[in-house]
């Protein structure tokens, strides 16, 4: 399925398959948008995504969830006001937009099976990674 938006828009077109649509749309409704009122008192603009599908192996040569458009990075998110949060930049500050980015995968590994994010390796620094694979894993501190 080809994806330029769920209630926000994604900063690009993305080919996701139907259940990763459908388990973000909600993860979307039910916990980002909520968490953006919380922390910011203000909606989302837009979700900045680095990647949904890639036909790609992971380091370890398995085939990544990306490969089957179960997966996404996300680097950041863009609110109503302009201000952009960017994992790489925030997720280790002790302010509002660190506490929002670990709330987001927190919140996350209720709707997906592997949530990575910066405290996993240096592979996911600035972004986090969320996928409904085979595998379950939630690395948020």
């Amino acid at each position: 399925m080809r994806v330029s938006a769920s209630a926000d828009p994604w900063d690009q077109p993305a080919v996701a398959s139907c259940g990763f649509v459908v388990a973000f749309d909600r993860f979307e409704q039910e916990a980002l948008r909520p968490l953006a009122r919380r922390y910011f008192g203000q909606e989302l603009k837009a979700i900045d995504d680095i990647g949904v599908y890639s036909c790609r192996a992971t380091r370890t040569g398995r085939e990544s969830e990306h490969a089957r458009g179960l997966a996404m990075d996300i680097a950041g998110f863009d609110l109503e006001d302009g201000r952009r949060i960017l994992v790489k930049a925030e997720w280790g500050r002790r302010d509002n937009s660190g506490a929002f980015l670990r709330a987001v995968a927190g919140a996350a590994c209720r709707y997906f099976n592997v949530v990575l994010t910066p405290d996993s390796d240096r592979d996911h620094l600035d972004h986090i990674h969320i996928d409904l694979g085979p595998y379950k894993l939630c690395v948020t501190r």
